[in-house]
């Protein structure tokens, strides 16, 4: 019973799976098709390398050699949400997410405030970053490769959804984290083993090579070969292997879903002006998560744009919005933090959405 409480959200799709199978019947081909095998390598070579780093005890080391330098929650707030967003542009926010969350939790052992909802502000964090750059989330990827435009276009008509929500995240930043003060309490902590944190960052660095040139499947043998034939068997013992089920359980229900031919037919019925393919992508981003949301809406309007301004948005409010705000929520083993995530992250997709779309009508 207790691992139903702890895995709710996999038992969740497990039951979906079991009613869209029922109705669709697909075979055991179909369903190993409908899985992005692609991003359940990375995600695993990924949480292997992230794990690796909290055995290596590096982050807690040098939080409590840093952790003094910030006076008050919101300067620390406001330094991790800051470097969130800016490496999100650059590194994608699924992978930010590994580098920053267990950063901050290192911080949460020396300290007696509470960092969860600064986690969950990493969330909404990485999707405001991630929007700008081309490279910036896989949903930004998959549509770049379907536009005619350079970077700089691509950076210059996503700024129009990136600038407010940045604004705006700042603006929640300083009203939900007071100025008061951390309550520094150094713990001591266990010897770092430098050279696991060392060689798993040589992995890191590999790994995200291995994503430019997309050969992840070399990058997790060579990962798992590793920690499985050296002194860092623990790596596998730590590894939380119900995330990437849920992603695989994920793929397949959201694929299923996308193949019913009531929804087919209920796309084909609508007139795929830039609004509709807007909202209609932020409410599927809502239901399936943006990735999925993104290819769907590729198959019925090649308004690639319009696509991406609502499966960027669409990562925020709901949790299934982006894959990214369930790799964050993992971090923090709590399912008390699944409705706290709800509580900030919908107020912000709610304000940030009316804020773009009055910015729409004032210039589209």
């Amino acid at each position: 019973m207790s691992l139903i409480k702890k895995e709710g959200l996999f038992f969740i799709f497990i039951l979906l799976f079991f009613i869209l199978f029922y109705i669709q019947k697909p075979t055991i081909t179909q369903i190993n098709s409908y899985i992005d095998w692609k991003t359940i390598r990375a995600l695993s070579t990924l949480l292997l390398i992230a794990t690796a780093f909290k055995q290596s005890n590096f982050f807690d080391v040098f939080a409590a050699n840093t952790v003094t330098y910030f006076k008050t929650e919101r300067a620390l707030a406001l330094a991790f949400v800051l470097l969130s967003t800016f490496l999100s542009m650059f590194l994608t926010n699924d992978i930010t997410l590994f580098v920053i969350v267990p950063l901050t939790l290192a911080f949460s052992g020396q300290i007696k405030n509470d960092l969860s909802k600064l986690v969950i502000f990493e969330a909404i964090a990485v999707n405001v970053g991630s929007e700008l750059t081309p490279f910036g989330n896989p949903q930004n990827i998959f549509l770049f490769r379907r536009m005619d435009i350079s970077v700089i276009d691509f950076i210059e008509k996503m700024s129009i959804v990136f600038i407010p929500k940045f604004i705006l995240l700042i603006v929640f930043i300083l009203i939900f984290f007071p100025k008061k003060n951390l309550q520094i309490q150094i713990s001591k902590t266990q010897k770092k083993d430098k050279f696991l944190f060392v060689s798993s960052f040589v992995l890191f660095i590999l790994f995200v090579f291995s994503m430019e040139y997309t050969m992840v499947r070399y990058a997790l043998l060579v990962t798992v070969f590793y920690y499985l034939f050296t002194n860092y068997k623990q790596v596998f013992f730590k590894f939380d292997y119900f995330l990437i089920l849920t992603f695989i359980i994920m793929f397949v229900d959201f694929s299923m879903l996308s193949r019913l031919d009531s929804v087919k037919n209920f796309m084909n019925s609508i007139q795929m002006d830039f609004y509709n393919v807007f909202n209609i992508s932020i409410i599927l981003s809502q239901i399936i998560s943006n990735v999925p949301a993104a290819v769907f809406m590729s198959n019925f309007s090649n308004n690639y744009i319009a696509i991406a301004y609502g499966t960027d948005i669409g990562g925020n409010g709901l949790l299934i919005g982006s894959l990214a705000n369930i790799i964050a929520l993992r971090f923090l083993k709590s399912s008390k933090a699944y409705v706290d995530f709800h509580k900030y992250s919908v107020p912000f997709f709610i304000l940030s959405y009316l804020i773009i779309l009055i910015i729409f009508y004032k210039i589209i």
